[in-house]
């Protein structure tokens, strides 16, 4: 199935996802998980994903693609795929569960 997938399944990019979206920290899961983060994602494939964390921005560029409801990322600079899978509810809040935790995102 591997190899079907990366010949026939078409890699997109979801249009809903575009933007910037900044961590909830309203919820302590993702508060406790990921702390202060933004993403951004472009419309040519592009996210920069920024941690804010005393004071200072560490930023990581990564290249996206969507299949279903995955979000496939890999980051140039250290090769290697990651899967998470995701929803967009109402338009404004972006759940992702990767490593059996689910965080959230509100869209700027």
């Amino acid at each position: 199935m591997g190899l079907f997938n990366k010949i026939f399944v078409q890699k997109s990019l979801d249009k809903e996802l575009i933007g910037i979206w900044n961590s909830d920290l309203t919820d302590m899961v993702t508060q406790n998980t990921l702390g202060e983060v933004t993403m951004t994602f472009t419309d040519d494939g592009k996210l920069t994903y920024d941690i804010h964390e005393n004071g200072k921005i560490q930023r990581i560029n990564m290249i996206y693609s969507t299949i279903g409801d995955t979000i496939i990322t890999d980051q140039p600079s250290n090769p290697r795929q990651e899967k998470t899978k995701y929803r967009i509810k109402n338009s404004k809040i972006l759940v992702m569960e990767f490593g059996g935790e689910t965080t959230k995102f509100i869209k700027k």
